[in-house]
């Protein structure tokens, strides 16, 4: 079991995000105003393990074109698949931390570039 609270840093920003459900598969964390939100959803089956971390983002956004503001979400999602066996939690830690490397290097540019719509 992950420690309660949870926190996430966003623009240097620190966010208090307290267990706020749990069941067999999934861990859910809300920040007090509601506006973040972060899952682990662990499953298995009898040859796969599948994990998925989500950061949900809710924010109010005006309309470009209208002007009028409305409840607006993004999601981050890190999802680890993989077989049951074959890789060790040290491989797949590994390969985890080697993308984020990728992506947080130089100031995020690959994060930026992939955003923007480079493939």
């Amino acid at each position: 079991m992950l420690t309660d609270p949870q926190s996430v840093t966003v623009n240097a920003i620190a966010i208090s995000l307290p267990r706020v459900g749990m069941d067999k598969t999934s861990a859910d964390y809300q920040s007090a105003d509601g506006n973040s939100q972060l899952r682990v959803q662990q499953t298995t089956n009898a040859s796969q393990r599948n994990t998925v971390i989500s950061l949900k983002t809710n924010k109010i956004a005006a309309d470009p074109v209208t002007a009028v503001n409305s409840r607006k979400s993004q999601i981050i999602t890190i999802s680890a698949r993989g077989p049951i066996d074959g890789f060790t939690l040290t491989e797949i830690k590994d390969q985890l931390v080697g993308l984020c490397t990728a992506l947080t290097a130089s100031s995020a540019a690959l994060t930026v570039k992939i955003l923007a719509g480079e493939k």
